[in-house]
């Protein structure tokens, strides 16, 4: 069955708005973002370009946030952790002090989480008026193969993880298993000649006293 989501915001002014998209889950954010700029221009290249992008941070978010994958947004640790994941060079601060600057977040707001929608108004520098207002379900189609597209290639890197943890643990047990064996065969000839040691003074002995 399809998903459905957002088409409106609710909210009585653009801020509102934001507010109100910041309280969608990672993956309705994400949905929303690409609808907006799926043909836009942003940074030299199309929004849709940036699809798969935008999936590897809903899925980076929503692995680090204990809600996972119906959170949406993280705490300051989390934030710091998502964007040191992507090497981005701006901290939280900056990335909120920019925010400001457009007027996403108010001079006197102090939010104690960052939803993802920040992070993408940051990262892309895309008009916030233009976002929450930007028409919806266009693109869905397109949005949900490339979200197919990324799930079938993180499926893929996940099955070849196992089999990779899977040979790695078996070539465990194997040379766990040999040296176990080299241990028994070493205190199997120890013994032998410990035995045959006690023997040799056995014999010495008993010649001595004839």
């Amino acid at each position: 069955m399809a998903a459905h989501f957002k088409t409106v915001l609710d909210g009585a002014d653009d801020h509102a708005k934001l507010q109100d998209l910041c309280k969608l889950t990672y993956k309705e954010q994400a949905v929303w973002l690409l609808n907006a700029i799926w043909e836009v221009d942003i940074k030299g290249q199309k929004g849709g370009d940036l699809a798969e992008a935008v999936w590897n941070y809903v899925d980076k978010a929503s692995t680090i946030d204990n809600a996972k994958a119906t959170g949406n947004a993280l705490d300051e640790l989390e934030a710091h952790r998502f964007l040191e994941a992507f090497d981005e060079a701006h901290t939280v601060l900056q990335m909120r002090s920019s925010l400001r600057k457009t007027g996403a977040l108010g001079q006197n707001e102090r939010p104690k989480e960052v939803p993802l929608t920040h992070f993408f108004l940051d990262k892309y520098e895309y008009d916030w008026h233009r976002l929450v207002n930007a028409p919806q379900g266009d693109n869905s189609a397109k949005i949900a193969e490339a979200q197919d597209k990324l799930q079938a290639v993180q499926d893929a890197f996940d099955a070849s993880t196992k089999a990779d943890a899977e040979a790695a643990a078996a070539l465990s047990a194997a040379r766990s298993a040999e040296a176990d064996a080299k241990q028994r065969e070493e205190a199997a000839i120890a013994a032998e000649a410990d035995a045959k040691a006690r023997e040799a003074d056995a014999i010495a002995a008993e010649n001595s006293a004839k």
